[in-house]
């Protein structure tokens, strides 16, 4: 499935003291709020849509149109000066 950024605003001191401490217990910012997102859209999103996203993101994607390239020119072989082939 294809990702996009979310954006808010938040305290700089809050933010940074929430990092450090979550650096002591080797806890990553970002995961947290991708497990709390996915828990809000399990919470929020009816289980029909889910089911069909789900559905969608799991069929193959259409393979990427060939782009056709000229096929080089074949190079007439010239006879040599002793008339054979080179």
């Amino acid at each position: 499935m294809k990702k996009t950024n979310v954006t808010i605003s938040f305290d700089e001191e809050k933010l940074t003291a929430l990092r450090l401490y979550m650096e002591q217990k080797d806890l990553q910012l970002e995961d947290e709020l991708t497990k709390a997102m996915e828990g809000f859209y399990g919470k929020h999103v009816p289980s029909n849509v889910r089911d069909f996203i789900e559905m969608r993101s799991s069929e193959p994607a259409d393979p990427a149109p060939r782009v056709r390239r000229p096929r080089p020119e074949k190079k007439e072989q010239t006879p040599t000066a002793a008339g054979g082939n080179p």
